[in-house]
């Protein structure tokens, strides 16, 4: 499956404030510590949309530390590590093709990263993969250059890990917001990250969106079509598909496509942000069958 994005992810302006990060979850790293709080919001975020828990990997972590280092040191945003640069490291390379989040602000953290993510359509899907078990996470920060803060997620090899194990099998389908969590502003993003990569407003004809309304529903299966109804009238909304999506180029169209292809997925974008207090009904036509749900914004 490829990376979710290689360009970089500038932390946007006017984001909602960071939420207080929960009690961690069994598995999770030292209590108090960055990554600790986040992996909490990632399986809070997995949890609403019916999806296990995910564990921190011990062992990763350093690797994800490093390009974390690599990104705001080297001033790069990018899922490599130049083999020129001196601040290229063996142990960086094995976490670069997992999510980035690069800001020029020197208090940008992993918190805000996962905000970031959750709000990007081609992101969000890999975050809920039913089938991730392992994830690691990384934080840099360097006062000089345009990068003051970096952070990083493996996202790749604990899936890798259990397709091998298990051939990939996960229970889908997969809806977010769940219809028992909802979206939860304090939490959740309003609106569709900005600097996506690909950028899903470019096939939608937007210049902003509303946060991403996601299902998956497994390798094998399209999503033809959907429909959204706010507070009971019908709501526009923009669909992004393996079979439709197009992007600002064609190498663009074949990362998004390949993304949305890996878990047979349909994301939809609504025109305006949902609102506190808001009814949602949202209905996805697949191959599969139709898949409708409710839930409420909060």
């Amino acid at each position: 499956m490829p990376p979710a994005s290689v360009r970089p992810d500038p932390a946007p302006p006017g984001r909602a404030p960071e939420p207080a990060a929960p009690t961690p979850v069994a598995g999770t790293p030292v209590a108090g510590t960055p990554a600790a709080g986040t992996l909490a919001l990632l399986n809070r975020l997995r949890a609403g949309a019916g999806v296990g828990a995910v564990q921190a990997e011990p062992d990763w972590e350093a690797g994800c530390a490093a390009h974390a280092r690599y990104l705001v040191r080297a001033d790069r945003a990018e899922h490599r590590e130049d083999p020129a640069s001196p601040h290229r490291s063996s142990a960086g390379e094995t976490c670069a093709p997992g999510h980035y989040f690069v800001s020029s602000q020197p208090d940008s953290d992993l918190r805000r990263a996962l905000s970031y993510w959750v709000g990007g359509a081609f992101h969000l899907p890999q975050l809920l993969d039913p089938r991730l078990t392992r994830v690691a996470f990384g934080e840099a920060h360097d006062a000089g250059g345009a990068f003051r803060s970096a952070a990083v997620l493996d996202v790749r090899r604990g899936l890798e890990a259990r397709q091998a194990q298990a051939q990939g099998a996960g229970p889908y389908p997969v809806r977010h917001p769940g219809p028992e969590a909802g979206l939860d502003l304090t939490v959740d993003p309003a609106g569709a990250s900005a600097s996506e990569w690909p950028d899903p407003l470019v096939h939608c004809g937007l210049k902003e969106a509303g946060a991403p309304i996601a299902l998956l529903m497994g390798p094998g299966v399209t999503v033809r079509g959907a429909a959204l109804q706010v507070n009971g009238r019908a709501a526009p909304a923009c669909l992004l598909s393996a079979g439709s999506f197009r992007g600002a180029s064609e190498g663009d169209t074949r990362a998004g496509r390949g993304v949305l292809a890996a878990q047979g997925a349909g994301v939809l974008l609504p025109h305006a942000p949902l609102r506190a207090g808001d009814r949602v009904q949202v209905d996805f036509d697949t191959s599969a069958g139709r898949v409708g749900w409710a839930f409420r914004v909060r």
